[in-house]
């Protein structure tokens, strides 16, 4: 019996499926890469500032333009923005302005939130400020004929709509060294602790209360996350090993925040 050959996708399907269909999902991590910084290059921009993130949108993978983005494109391509109206009617809140090129040619856009009169303080102005912004950058692109949701409209898509792109590798943590056919943790040298073991605690951190100590069961994952960052990447990496897989995904989601915090990232 003859058992036909599985034929690979074409990198043209892959392509037809990002260019036709916005799907990224299809590319591979390096194909996303090469695909993010020939975007940024086209547009004049500047990959390491992430002008772009990645979001799952109506189960498709797409970019969705940051606020790096709009503000380099103003500058690259000479954008004047400039706000023509600011009206509160049926407790919405709406911004018009408009964005103007060197050139001469203009767009407009809007920006609205909504405004009831129960906000008060700094949340009826963070509202009012938000408005503002997003009415800016929708106008930004526009001109600029981009069709990328801004990341102030990413909060006003309803959750059934979205959910984060998948977790990328996280070059933050090291996984332990396993067998890839049963997955069991190999042990390693005895020069080098074992996966389990109490991680070393930085100088700064000796005199430090344990995370154990601390007080962690009224603590979140995500802020015994930030307590175990403080103390360094090895007392991370040692409780980061400790959660269950949920709780490792929830701290990939502020891996950013965590690295910072790390004294060995400090500037």
């Amino acid at each position: 019996m003859t058992v036909p050959i599985k034929k690979p996708v074409a990198a043209g399907d892959i392509m037809e499926a990002v260019i036709a269909k916005g799907d990224l999902a299809k590319l591979t991590p390096d194909e996303r890469v090469r695909y993010y910084n020939e975007t940024c290059r086209s547009l004049g921009l500047n990959p390491l500032t992430q002008p772009f993130s990645y979001i799952t949108l109506n189960s498709k993978l797409t970019l969705y333009a940051t606020r790096a983005c709009a503000d380099q494109l103003r500058k690259v391509n000479g954008v004047s923005l400039k706000i023509l109206s600011r009206e509160i009617a049926d407790d919405i809140m709406t911004v018009h302005v408009r964005a103007e090129l060197p050139d001469g040619r203009f767009d407009e856009d809007l920006g609205a939130v909504a405004f009831p009169p129960t906000l008060k303080g700094d949340i009826r102005a963070n509202a009012e400020l938000k408005c503002i912004t997003k009415a800016k950058r929708r106008a930004t692109l526009s001109i600029c004929g981009l069709g990328w949701l801004d990341e102030t409209e990413i909060a006003d898509i309803p959750a059934s709509a979205k959910r984060p792109a998948p977790p990328a590798a996280n070059v933050m943590i090291e996984a332990p060294p396993h067998d890839p056919e049963t997955g069991e943790v190999v042990e390693q040298s005895a020069d080098k602790p074992a996966h389990g073991a109490p991680a070393p605690v930085p100088a700064h951190a000796e005199n430090s209360t344990p995370l154990s100590q601390a007080g962690a069961g009224n603590l979140s994952v995500e802020d015994m996350g930030r307590q175990a960052a403080i103390r360094g990447e090895a007392v991370f990496r040692d409780y980061y090993w400790t959660r269950s897989p949920a709780e490792r995904q929830r701290l990939n989601a502020i891996g950013d925040e965590l690295r910072g915090l790390m004294p060995e990232n400090a500037a």
